[in-house]
């Protein structure tokens, strides 16, 4: 008997995916195979996604089996063995294993944006206060030419900007953070301190949202915004004075 495998990906996938891998089994030799085994190995250069093994068989000559896998394809390069052996004697030992790869992992990378105020209720005019922006990406790609863009609302006046992970900078109420790259599994934070302004005597709320953006396309762009919302209490600074002549003569009004 001579069995031999081969192992079929798709030529290029992307980047957290559900992909399939087709095994197929055949017996080009002149006896019938006994005690068919198989297994399969998928994985990358920096461990194995998955692996299977299959039932044992007997395969008749020229008859062929398929088995597939399927599993989710990491943000790097992907490749497979599969192996096949037999009890029955096999004069041809090379085609009993075999390999394939996918040749092109697309880029996908999701990135997720959470904005939070410090203090977000009852706070007064007058007062500081900061925004904290992180940008997580929960991958399985690398994302590069990260944005992260907030214009602040007139009213939430932006006194200083700074970033971890990000170069923080703005122009006016105009604030943008900027990462070259921000890996799978990797977050970073901007920063916004703020002072409060309430020229009214009604309670005012102001709600300001930032985005995240990114050249690495994200497969969930729902969550790429982040929004906090600010109360701001009215503060009056009231003040009296009382004014007397220096003297007066008595009994005069």
């Amino acid at each position: 008997a001579d069995v031999a495998t081969t192992i079929q990906l798709p030529a290029s996938a992307t980047a957290g995916s559900v992909v399939t891998a087709t095994i197929t089994w055949t017996n080009n030799g002149t006896s019938t195979a006994a005690n068919v085994t198989g297994s399969v190995v998928i994985g990358t250069a920096g461990g194995v996604i998955t692996t299977a093994s299959f039932n044992t068989l007997t395969l008749a000559v020229g008859a062929s089996v398929s088995q597939t896998v399927t599993f989710t394809v990491p943000g790097t390069a992907v490749s497979g063995t599969s192996t096949i052996t037999t009890t029955t004697a096999d004069p041809v030992l090379a085609n009993n294993t075999a390999t394939a790869a996918i040749g092109t992992v697309n880029a996908s990378a999701d990135l997720v944006l959470n904005k939070t105020a410090s203090t977000p209720n009852g706070t007064g005019a007058g007062a500081t206060m900061s925004f904290a922006l992180v940008v997580s990406n929960a991958g399985p790609s690398t994302a590069v030419d990260v944005t992260v863009t907030d214009v602040v609302p007139t009213g939430l006046n932006v006194i200083s900007v700074s970033g971890n992970g990000l170069s923080a900078s703005n122009a006016g109420q105009s604030v943008q953070g900027t990462a070259a790259s921000l890996a799978s599994g990797a977050s970073a934070t901007l920063t916004v301190v703020v002072s409060m302004s309430n020229a009214t005597s009604a309670t005012l709320g102001y709600t300001n949202t930032a985005s995240v953006t990114s050249s690495t396309p994200d497969p969930t762009p729902t969550n790429n915004t982040g929004t906090s919302t600010v109360v701001v209490d009215p503060r009056a600074d009231v003040a009296t004075t009382i004014q007397l002549p220096a003297s007066a003569t008595a009994g005069s009004v």
